[in-house]
């Protein structure tokens, strides 16, 4: 469900700029295994013709990504989905690694009324409209620089860090997964 703060707009010509966090802001998106997880899942996604997908950052505990939602496809769908398919796989991961630590969290985090064993997501996340290139241009510069914040200190240069679309579009380089060029949208 999207946090009431921040509405989601159905608009098909529309990009969004989403984001959506581990249950308790955990950091348990740190291990490239489950990085990978995550953007492998925003792939099929992409290849699935869900979402045109134009860029992304995975962080300790949360990722962003700037869509553009395809067909039927509602922002609230996209993140249903990815939540579900990721929070699978990354169960799955933890399971075959037998780490029972994180398998006892995301077991503790499931709230009341929730019809779940394990809650590896928040259930809310924000979809802000991309309403204009200036927007787009500041969203893709945020997404970008995240992982140079101090407080995470993941990388010196954007384009340093491997999980993000940052590469791509900073240095040039082939993106770990297919995206769209979101600079044809900024003339």
């Amino acid at each position: 469900m999207p946090s009431a703060s921040w509405p989601v707009h159905v608009d098909p010509d529309h990009l969004y700029f989403i984001t959506t966090s581990a249950v308790e802001h955990a950091h348990v998106f740190r291990r490239p295994v489950i990085k990978r997880i995550l953007v492998d899942s925003l792939n099929v996604a992409r290849i699935l013709k869900q979402i045109e997908l134009y860029a992304f950052v995975v962080m300790p505990n949360h990722i962003h990504m700037i869509v553009k939602c395809i067909g039927q496809h509602t922002a609230v769908d996209v993140v249903r989905e990815f939540k579900k398919a990721t929070a699978n796989l990354v169960l799955r991961q933890y399971e075959n690694e037998s780490n029972s630590e994180v398998l006892a969290f995301f077991k503790s985090a499931v709230q009341p009324g929730q019809d779940q064993l394990h809650a590896v997501w928040q259930q809310e996340y924000q979809a802000k409209n991309v309403y204009s290139p200036a927007y787009l241009r500041q969203k893709l510069e945020y997404v970008h620089s995240n992982p140079c914040q101090p407080h995470w200190a993941l990388a010196k240069e954007p384009e340093a860090y491997v999980w993000s679309s940052a590469g791509y579009y900073l240095a040039e380089r082939r993106p770990l997964i297919p995206l769209s060029d979101a600079r044809a949208l900024l003339v």
